[in-house]
């Protein structure tokens, strides 16, 4: 686990991306002219938009990234330091910069399609990554999309203690030994069916945790989440909040943003999903686009607590998530380490709520 000079609820290493949005009524078929009804630029990215969830939501974070001095790299700066998050650690690097994304959102869905051109992006590499940093770390969160994963990196925080949660999407040979030495697995459906060759999405959840982990979580959208602590325990399902999406962009970012810190901050595996997917559902709900929807710690609270039960096993979730914006832990407080994963035995919630 991480040292105790732990400094960082959550260090984020990965791709950070300009979004510039059109929103339309449908998305358009093939040669159709279709009028914008609104546009916009935000932050994104996997592991950027994930560590800014982790601000808004109370956690000391810090981002790591090469950037130059180009208008994309500043606006990126600009809206993490506008949330809160360290972005002291970024590297100056003149041929860098964010990925740079078209992205057009379906009013009438809420969905969204990406356009990405990563001409300039440059990877960070576990060499560019000091020691006295990632041991700063209670939680290292990393995303892969695109070769060179992040293998190197992993393997740097897995020897320093620092648990890693790992977002991947990269659909390439080296995804299957990068996913073999992380703690937290959590990827979405895509994914999860194209590496186990199951389109059952407990099956294919299943299939992941085979390799023993701290924990194994696929994502799907509207229709929840699978996620199981153990290969001996059978991927349970959460069902998703029910919301009018207005933007889906960036949730599943905001999922592994409030995953990350959770675990960062002792939540059970349990409770890290249950935050994680109301976190995801706001953010989907909320207006403004971007990062401006990123729900606080105080507004998922209040979600959470018009849905339970006074005999919910979920019951106190509310109130540690609201401690989340006003009580860090100390400097030097360490996280509790999961016990392995074969013999873990969290609370399991059942197939239904």
């Amino acid at each position: 686990m991480a040292t105790t000079q732990s400094v960082y609820d959550v260090l984020g290493i990965g791709i950070s991306a300009v979004d510039d949005t059109l929103t339309v009524e449908h998305y358009p078929p093939s040669g159709a002219k279709v009028a914008v009804q609104a546009s916009s630029r935000h932050g994104g990215g996997l592991a950027c938009t994930a560590i800014a969830a982790a601000a808004v939501l109370g956690g000391k974070t810090a981002f790591l990234a090469r950037f130059g001095t180009d208008e994309l790299s500043a606006y990126i700066r600009s809206q993490l330091l506008k949330r809160g998050v360290d972005v002291s650690h970024i590297i100056s690097d003149a041929a860098g910069q964010p990925y740079h994304s078209r992205i057009i959102i379906d009013r009438t869905s809420g969905e969204r399609t990406i356009f990405y051109d990563l001409s300039r992006y440059i990877p960070v590499r576990a060499a560019d990554v000091p020691q006295e940093l990632l041991s700063s770390a209670r939680v290292l969160l990393v995303d892969f999309l695109n070769a060179p994963g992040p293998l190197e990196l992993i393997l740097k925080a897995r020897r320093a203690g620092v648990p890693v949660v790992l977002d991947i999407e990269g659909q390439c040979a080296e995804a299957t030994t990068v996913l073999e030495h992380v703690d937290h697995l959590v990827v979405p459906e895509e994914f999860a069916r194209w590496i186990s060759g199951r389109q059952d999405l407990q099956a294919a959840c299943a299939s992941l945790a085979e390799i023993p982990r701290a924990a194994t979580v696929v994502t799907a959208g509207a229709a929840g989440c699978w996620w199981t602590d153990s290969p001996q325990r059978a991927p349970a399902h959460l069902p998703a909040f029910a919301v009018k999406a207005v933007n889906t962009n960036g949730c599943g970012d905001t999922f592994h943003g409030a995953y990350a810190l959770a675990i960062a901050r002792n939540f059970s595996i349990m409770e890290a999903v249950y935050f994680a997917s109301a976190t995801a559902a706001l953010k989907a709900a909320g207006s403004g686009g971007g990062w401006e929807a990123l729900p606080s710690a105080a507004q998922v609270a209040d979600f959470l607590r018009q849905r339970l039960h006074a005999d919910d096993p979920l019951r106190n979730v509310p109130g540690k998530i609201e401690q989340l914006s006003w009580c860090a832990p100390s400097h030097g407080q360490k996280i509790v380490q999961p016990e392995p994963p074969c013999t873990h035995h969290a609370h399991q919630e059942g197939s239904e709520k």
